[in-house]
């Protein structure tokens, strides 16, 4: 399948060893939690993500996706400031399994993202190592802050390694993806307002209470 197909052997051995924890992290009696559930606004684009023509080879695991939507805890999760406010109306994450998710888990989270179109998730950096799976949407990204940004199709992996710098793009189509996280993962996501200048002082995300 594309959709794990990766560009080169560190990328391979680092999804390899996402593959390892999630499918570890799946055959475990993972508990059930319950949190106040809150307006998502990007969850507009629901209808355009779920009814999306997808390549054959992809319909299995955008099938999962879809059948998942329903059980994740969607969240906007940031608070809005100069940061996020450009992309938070249009932005919407889905925890699945995770310390926020409907099923707890402390090490890993699994799950879904949205972002409307015509949106750019700036550039940030966080401990913990990520993943995408592009479902729809054909967005670019930019790995590395001295890096253009790349199109990417639906069923390509995106990895971004413990704070590299990573920004989204969407296209005139929202964004859907699955997504992981392993490693540090609560440690709080960072920023610079020029992410080329590593003397500049970090910045924050803020996050949204549960």
């Amino acid at each position: 399948m594309r959709a794990m197909q990766c560009s080169n052997d560190t990328d391979f051995s680092l999804a390899q060893s996402f593959a390892n924890d999630l499918e570890s992290t799946i055959e475990s009696d993972l508990p059930v939690q319950f949190k106040r559930e809150r307006t998502v606004r990007g969850l507009e684009y629901a209808p355009i993500v779920l009814g999306a023509d997808v390549p054959d080879d992809l319909s299995e695991i955008y099938g999962a996706a879809k059948e998942a939507f329903g059980h994740v805890r969607w969240t906007e999760f940031y608070e809005e400031d100069s940061w996020s406010k450009s992309f938070l109306p249009v932005f919407a994450n889905g925890e699945g399994i995770g310390p926020d998710g409907r099923l707890f888990h402390k090490e890993i989270i699994l799950g879904l993202f949205l972002l409307g179109p015509h949106t750019t998730y700036p550039e940030h950096a966080h401990p913990a190592e990520e993943f995408y799976i592009v479902l729809t949407g054909d967005p670019e990204f930019k790995v590395g802050a001295d890096s253009d940004f790349e199109l990417k199709s639906s069923g390509e992996v995106v990895l971004h390694y413990s704070d590299i710098s990573h920004s989204i793009r969407s296209s005139d189509e929202p964004f859907y993806a699955i997504f992981g996280w392993r490693g540090d993962i609560n440690a709080r996501s960072w920023y610079r307002n020029d992410m080329t200048d590593a003397n500049e002082p970090k910045k924050h995300a803020k996050i949204k209470k549960s």
